[in-house]
Formats: C-alpha cells, structure tokens, sequence
C-alpha cells in the first residue's frame, strides 16, 4: 500500500501556475461557454423557425440529446480516472488525450449542426453527437486546477481566468451573431450556419492550446493513496459502468458537494430557461427584432473589465456571500424586465433602457455561474480526507450527468409550454397566450429557482479558511501525523465539510494504525 508521499512526490504537485499558464487553461472555456450560450441563445429558435421543428421537437432533440449524453458523463469522469492505466494514458496524460482527440472532433460535428431543413433524426443525432465530444472534452478539462496546483489562490486564478473567457466568449457569440444576422438578413438561415462553423474554428483551437501548454499530476502521485490491489485492478465493460455508476453516487456522500450541486443545478437550470426564451421574449414580448435580442444578449461583455472584481469578492467574502449578493440582483433584474414588458415605450426608449437592465443582469448572473466553477477545484479536496484518493474527473462526470439531465428537462419543458400555449412555427407574429407564456417562462421561472438558490446558499460553509484548514489537515495526514492528534477546531471544520464524522475519515491511517496495532499485539 502506498500510504504518504515522498517529498519529491509533493514537490511535483507545487509547480508554479503562472499567467500564461492559466490563460492557456481558462481558453478552452471559449468553448465551454461559447457552445451554451449559442445553444442557449439559437439553437431552439433556428430549429423552429428554418427547420420545420415546432416547439415541443426542437426541445425533445436537446433533451434527449443531454440524457445520452448523461450516460457519456458517467463513463468519461471514471475512464479519465482511470485512463493512467493504458498505453495512451501515460504518453499523453488521462485528461490530456481526450484534449487532443477533442480538438478536431469538436471542429467537425459542431459544423454539421447547423445546416437548415434537413430533419428531426439528422438533427437528433448530430446533436448528440455534438453533447457526447463536448462533454469527452469538458470532463477531463474542468480536473485541471486540481490536477495542476493544490493551492487555493492559484486555483481560484485559473477558475477566475476561465470564467474570463466563459463570459467573454458569451458576449461576443451573441455579439458576431447579431452583427452576421444584421448583415445577412433576420429570415437567412444561413447566418446560422456562418455564426456555428466560424465558433467551431475557434472553439477547436482553443482546446488544443489548453492541451498543448497545461500539465497533470504525475502518475506516482496518483498512485500515493491507492493499494496495491487497486493500482493493478482491472475490470471488464460491464463492472467498470457498475462500479462508475456505484463510485459517482458516492461522491453525494460529501456534503460540501450536495450543497454545491443544489446551487449550481438551481443558478444554471434558471439560466437555461432564461437563455432559451430570451430571444423569443425580446422578439414576440417587446416587438423587437432577432438582432436586437443578440446585442442585448451581448451586453455581458461590459462587464468583463470587471471580472477581477469577482475574484477579488470571492476570495475575501467567500462562495455564500458572493451567491446572496448576486442571486439577488438577478433577480431584481427579472422584475425589471417583467416592469418593461407592462410598460408602453417608444421604441428607442424600451431599447435604451433594455440595454442597462440587461447589461446588470448579464453582468451579475455572470458572476453568480462563476462561482460553482470557483468553487469546484476545492471539493476533490474534501473527498480525499474521506476516500484517501483523487477522483477530480468523477466530480466533474457527476457535475456533467447531473447538469445534463437537468438542462434536457429544461429544454423540454420550454418547448412543452410553448407547443401548449399555442406557439406558431415559422410565424412572425404569436398569439397573446404564447407571448403571455414565455414572459412567464422568463421571469417566473428563473426567478423562482433564483430565489430557492438564496435560501441553500445560507447555510454553504466552503472557504478560503475552511479550505486551508482542511488541506493542512490532509497534508499533516501524509506526512503520518496520527489521527488522535487532530485539533478540536479543525475536527469541527473537516467534520462540517464533510458531513461525516472524524474517526471515519482518511480510511489510510485508519488501516495503518489497524497493521501497525497488529505488529504490536504480535
């Protein structure tokens, strides 16, 4: 059993994570939030409006697409794990393999979705196949703060750096999207297809340069805290997706990352729904065109001068503080859309004043999606003080499922409500029953769910503090400080975290100190 780590061991995990370094991490977010906000943003209204697809299809194709593509969650977090094992693991890294692979795939299928009128099962399976590269990609990409640095500012750098180019990235899709719609005309459908490939472009490019210039832990530190029967284990197809399956569930056992995933799940579920009506909300609700809908939605940017602000409120105030803050600006934006949509304006004046309320929200419901991602680079951390092992890829698969299986449901039901209230494909103008249900889709929906992420927020006890004391915790456990030792604050902490009481923690020393009382009785 390899029970600590030699000092070289550690050494190798504290390799400097400089600027460049987290630039070239935080790029392939382009892709990351490029491909949801024009998914978000497009993909429903170009499928119901130059495809042929009503409402309630064009959101069955999402959702049945993220339900495979759960199912490619499950098995991507655990074959990254695992991925050390084989021939092309150690050449090229277990998250560093999928990056290469990625990077052209992504370039292909990305492309093929977007070409109009051409039918339900062509479009199912590209899309399908668009969720499953995707998330081959995301999974081992979102374990790389992990696997690169243990420090808690440097990740929080690199999360911050990412979510840099997730909210640019954001703005400029719908930036270039209402600048190619304005050019090639509001019924062209092809400025669909020029706006996908050209982000394809970008999206693959950005994948290979994360590959090219980030690192992983080294494979003698991955194997620190196994035993020998679990380095050498081998499973065939079927118990590897059992024990996937039975090792994802597992990691709901951490506390800290069941109140993550409510807040996350609630924060991107209610931006789901928001995204997907947005533009049928500034076209039907306020009258105005498609590529005014793209220009409002591209406001964001504005706010990314900013984007230090949001670390720096991060690492001072803390993930809690920072959720209530934002939360609830977003939601005091939504009641600013709702007053808009009651209101009788010129033209000129409803756009003006759209442009301010939507470029506080973007702003603040950028800064309230950063913070899962903040967050997420610390929970490893906290399962390993209960596992003795680092499963990154498992918690990034069951963030991916979870998240899936949600937006699927989201999608669905945004194109159920639709179809139900009597939404018109192809129309140009919709009946006062379907205007009425996508602003109620809109603001109510997202700001019930917004509202609900309030109240889990209040009681989230992750960290800077909390953080350190828990690595020093770890750490101390390595070196082969004993269990009993443990101070009564830090016992209050790792237990908080956790959720699972001290004396069960770290199973390693637990079984050393069983050998070494053992060898004494002896």
């Amino acid at each position: 059993m390899n029970k600590e780590l030699t000092k070289e061991q550690i050494e190798a995990t504290k390799k400097p994570v400089g600027m460049w370094h987290s630039i070239a991490f935080g790029i392939t977010d382009l892709m990351g939030g490029g491909y949801g906000a024009l998914v978000g943003a497009y993909l429903m209204f170009f499928f119901t409006t130059f495809c042929n697809l009503n409402p309630l299809e064009a959101g069955s194709i999402i959702g049945l697409a993220k339900l495979v593509d759960s199912i490619t969650s499950i098995v991507m977090g655990k074959l990254s794990d695992s991925f050390w094992r084989t021939k092309l693991g150690k050449k090229y890294g277990r998250r560093h393999f999928f990056l290469l692979i990625g990077s052209p795939l992504v370039l292909i299928v990305y492309s093929l979705l977007w070409i109009p009128g051409v039918g339900y099962l062509y479009y199912l399976l590209v899309y399908c196949l668009v969720e499953i590269v995707v998330t081959m990609v995301m999974i081992p990409y979102e374990t790389l703060p992990s696997e690169m640095t243990t420090d808690y500012n440097s990740r929080s750098k690199m999360s911050t750096t990412r979510m840099f180019f997730s909210g640019s990235i954001t703005s400029i899709v719908t930036l270039v999207g209402g600048i190619v719609i304005s050019l090639m005309g509001d019924h062209n459908a092809y400025a669909y297809t020029v706006i996908g490939i050209t982000f394809a472009i970008i999206f693959s490019i950005a994948v290979l340069i994360t590959y090219k210039f980030t690192w992983e832990r080294p494979v003698d530190v991955i194997k620190a805290g196994m035993t020998e029967e679990e380095i050498n284990e081998h499973q065939n197809l079927f118990k590897f997706l059992w024990s996937a399956l039975v090792s994802y569930f597992s990691t709901l056992r951490v506390k800290a990352f069941r109140q993550h995933m409510y807040l996350y799940l609630l924060g991107v579920t209610a931006q789901d729904l928001f995204s997907g009506a947005f533009v049928y909300f500034v076209v039907f609700g306020y009258g105005l065109s498609t590529s005014t809908a793209s220009w409002l939605l591209s406001l964001g940017i504005i706010g990314l001068p900013l984007t230090p602000v949001n670390y720096w409120l991060f690492t001072r105030l803390g993930a809690r503080r920072c959720y209530m803050f934002y939360f609830s600006l977003v939601i005091l934006s939504l009641g600013a859309y709702y007053v808009l949509f009651l209101m009788h304006m010129t033209q000129g004046m409803l756009i003006a004043v759209l442009a301010i309320v939507s470029t506080i929200y973007l702003f603040f419901k950028g800064g309230a999606y950063s913070i899962p991602w903040n967050v997420f680079p610390f929970i490893p951390d906290v399962d390993e003080i209960i596992t003795g092992q680092r499963r990154e890829g498992e918690f990034a698969a069951m963030m991916n499922f979870i998240r899936k299986v949600t937006s699927g449901i989201a999608a669905v039901f945004l194109g159920w409500i639709l179809t139900s209230n009597g939404f018109k494909t192809g129309a140009t103008t919709q009946s006062p029953q379907a205007i009425q249900a996508i602003v109620y889709t809109i603001i109510f929906g997202t700001g019930i769910l917004t509202l609900i992420a309030i109240f889990f927020a209040i009681t989230f006890k992750l960290d800077v503090h909390t953080h350190t004391v828990l690595v020093d915790e770890i750490n101390r456990l390595k070196a082969g400080g004993k269990k009993a030792d443990v101070t009564p604050d830090t016992k209050k902490i790792v237990e908080s975290l956790t959720g699972i009481t001290y004396d069960k923690l770290w199973p390693i020393a637990n079984e050393t100190e069983k050998v070494k009382l053992a060898m004494e009785n002896d």
